[in-house]
């Protein structure tokens, strides 16, 4: 029997963000979603504070979950849902009610990292908001140039006590950048793998594919840790993040 799957980072809710255009999209992901064994979803729309309140957000976010739970189609898919929030990472994120933006019922915030130059007072930012009682999971970091070519410092936001999360596609679309994907997850620096989906053709949900793509490459424990730990992060249960190595580097590579 196949286990039931957990996505927590997905854009799924409609006319909100970049992701599903309307209740129509919506319900095509989330087919593709229950295709793949998909059983707990987080909704999490983007949200940047240097456009909009935490206020006006969550009400965008809550209308937006009404249309989509007003058709017939969606309530007929037996899935379960949370409201949550992908944060657009700024040295303000403590300052901002934080509770309202994390996954539903949990102290679990996903926040996304700009891609290409390591932002002003990540440490210290992401410090502050793990003693004010929360647990950031950063998002996508296969996207982020500089802990690409210095892992060291994803290392220390684990060892703060943050998370991290792999898309699919970051083990199904093989690049340059593939190894050290890998070296990531062989250093116990990633912790769980989800779709991001926007769209069911342009960036669909691929999240089975991703697991037996990750398993295939670096076993079956891999698959299976990252599926618990999407699972306990859905409830709002601790995860335990075992054994990290800490990456070293002489001369030029990176062990």
């Amino acid at each position: 029997m196949e286990r039931k799957k957990t996505d927590i980072h997905c854009h799924i809710l409609p006319g909100i963000d970049d992701g599903a255009r309307n209740v129509e999209v919506s319900v095509d992901l989330i087919r593709q979603q229950r295709n793949d064994g998909v059983e707990n979803i987080v909704f999490t729309p983007h949200f940047c504070s240097d456009r909009i309140t935490v206020e006006e957000f969550t009400e965008h976010r809550a209308a937006a979950l009404d249309k989509l739970c007003a058709v017939p189609e969606f309530k007929d898919m037996d899935i379960n849902v949370k409201l949550g929030a992908e944060v657009y990472y700024t040295v303000d994120i403590p300052l901002l009610d934080l509770e309202k933006l994390c996954f539903e019922k949990t102290n679990y915030i996903l926040i996304e990292l700009p891609t290409q130059a390591r932002p002003h007072g990540m440490k210290r930012t992401f410090a502050n908001v793990v003693n004010s009682g929360f647990t950031p999971i950063i998002a996508h970091v296969e996207r982020y140039s500089y802990m690409l070519s210095d892992p060291s410092l994803l290392y220390d936001m684990i060892e703060l006590g943050c998370l991290a999360q792999i898309n699919a596609e970051a083990v199904l679309k093989k690049t340059k950048l593939t190894p050290m994907i890998n070296y990531f997850i062989r250093h116990g620096l990633v912790h769980t793998m989800c779709t991001d989906c926007h769209s069911p053709h342009r960036r669909p949900a691929n999240l089975r594919d991703g697991l037996k793509e990750l398993e295939r490459m670096l076993g079956e424990n891999y698959s299976e840790l990252f599926m618990s730990n999407a699972e306990k992060i859905f409830n709002g249960r601790p995860v335990d993040i075992g054994y990290i190595k800490k990456p070293r580097k002489i001369l030029s590579l990176w062990l």
